[in-house]
């Protein structure tokens, strides 16, 4: 049955929305400016399609950041409107200073809300932006506002969801009540399957991230040696198997799982629903790892072509996603053989290569790393060091909230910081990375501890 706008959104989240949309009447050019990342690109993505339809012309920028610095660059441009996606609710101050009208789109929890910038953000009217609704489903709500035909954008919006890991366990709040209006409309359509990519079976596990399988992802010939002692062939695709050897196979790994600790929704990520994208004819899984890739090896436009359509992106991201995969299970396994360095309350790894730590963090967090720790992984760069931290669901219900825990300490050190209460990320001066890494493990043992008991 078909649901409107009313009964799947919050209202007052929706009435932002639809306010901020109204904007688009009075212009002819719009200003786009996004996170760099999946979730950033797709949002970018959706508001580049929606917008064209709509007859608009479009300069689109993905960013790390928006900082001083990018601000400056902003307010010395003659823009007519700005609309920025998957960042910005935590730099108001920035944005309330530019000469012209400023939408935000964002799922990052808040500081405060703005009298001048249209501010759409789920945590406004109690919805879960870590959770519920990330950067690219708060997009789509306002291109839905802005257009029921943008339904057909619904594959784009969830790959960003996907990579925002808000499909872990299956959608909940509104990413599910938008999802699954978009099921009945057919414009996605869901498959339960094995998480492992369409490959020969070997090869497969040897390059399976998500689940990372300890002591055979990244080793092509221990997971035919694995294969072939459970009576398996590896060069037997998933689609090759019969029902029965499907589920041997899932339960088999499902152990492996359990076996090297993994996280409780890490197991869920083993068996999940996989969704095709009718209108794009790709799934959304699979068009999430290709803009991953893209994003993380500094090739943020040729994402965004792929999200648009592209069969010649598809194909450069295709090679791509194979170097993406190298890197980040070079980074697991040396981590796996050599362990991480741990503090009291958190434990923490270095990366060279700063766009990988975030997947690396979370993966490890999720699959074989000390469960017990949150995790930060820091790449020291020039001048300064980027950190970027990771926890569990079982680290949540405890009280861990590391956006606030970065904020803090990277303050005191004259850094930044920011981001989800599971997910956060910092930038603090290079050198200063002891004194930081000191001041989040108090706050974080302090986090976890909870509030002193009271007398009784």
């Amino acid at each position: 049955m078909v649901q409107g706008l009313e009964d799947l959104a919050p209202e007052g989240l929706l009435d932002r929305a639809r306010r901020a949309a109204a904007l688009m009447d009075d212009v002819a050019r719009v200003r786009i400016f996004c996170h760099y990342d999946p979730d950033g690109t797709t949002s970018a993505t959706i508001l580049v399609r929606a917008l064209m339809r709509r007859g608009k012309r479009i300069h689109a920028t993905m960013a790390h950041a928006l900082d001083r610095t990018s601000a400056a660059r902003l307010r010395d441009e003659s823009n007519e409107l700005l609309i920025v996606s998957d960042m910005g609710s935590g730099q108001l101050d920035l944005l309330e200073g530019l000469p012209y009208p400023v939408i935000v789109l964002d799922h990052h929890k808040p500081m405060r809300d703005s009298e001048t910038v249209a501010h759409v953000n789920p945590h406004l009217f109690g919805v879960d932006g870590a959770r519920e609704m990330c950067g690219a489903t708060t997009t789509w709500l306002f291109a839905l506002a802005l257009d029921e035909r943008n339904w057909d954008l619904a594959g784009i919006a969830m790959a960003g969801a996907i990579g925002d890991k808000q499909a872990v366990g299956g959608f909940v709040g509104v990413n599910a009540a938008l999802f699954g209006e978009a099921e009945d409309r057919k414009v996605v359509v869901p498959e339960r399957r094995l998480a492992l990519r369409d490959l020969p079976l070997g090869k497969a596990l040897a390059l399976s991230i998500e689940p990372y399988f300890r002591g055979l992802s990244g080793r092509p010939e221990a997971s035919a040696d694995f294969l072939h002692s459970v009576g398996l062939d590896p060069a037997a695709s998933l689609r090759d198997l019969d029902a029965g050897n499907r589920r041997r196979l899932t339960s088999i790994l499902a152990a492996r799982l359990v076996e090297q600790h993994a996280a409780s929704e890490a197991l869920e990520t083993l068996v999940a629903d996989r969704y095709w994208i009718e209108p794009d004819q790709v799934y959304a899984h699979d068009l999430e790892a290709y803009v991953n890739s893209c994003d993380r090896l500094g090739q943020e436009g040729l994402g965004m072509a792929v999200c648009l359509g592209d069969r010649d992106a598809l194909a450069r991201a295709e090679k791509l996603l194979d170097e993406y995969t190298s890197k980040v299970l070079g980074y697991l396994v040396a981590l796996e053989l050599k362990g991480l360095f741990p503090k009291k309350h958190i434990q923490f790894f270095y990366c060279d290569d700063a766009s990988l730590a975030g997947v690396v963090a979370g993966t490890g967090m999720q699959f074989f790393f000390d469960q017990t720790r949150p995790t930060l992984g820091l790449s020291v760069l020039d001048g300064v060091t980027k950190v970027s931290a990771r926890g569990t669901r079982a680290h949540i219900a405890a009280g861990l909230d590391l956006a606030a825990a970065l904020r803090e300490a990277a303050s005191e050190v004259s850094g930044n910081g920011g981001g989800h209460n599971i997910a956060s990320g910092a930038t603090i001066p290079k050198g200063k990375e002891d004194r930081f890494l000191s001041r989040v493990d108090e706050i974080v043992g302090r986090q976890l501890e909870g509030p002193p008991a009271k007398d009784q």
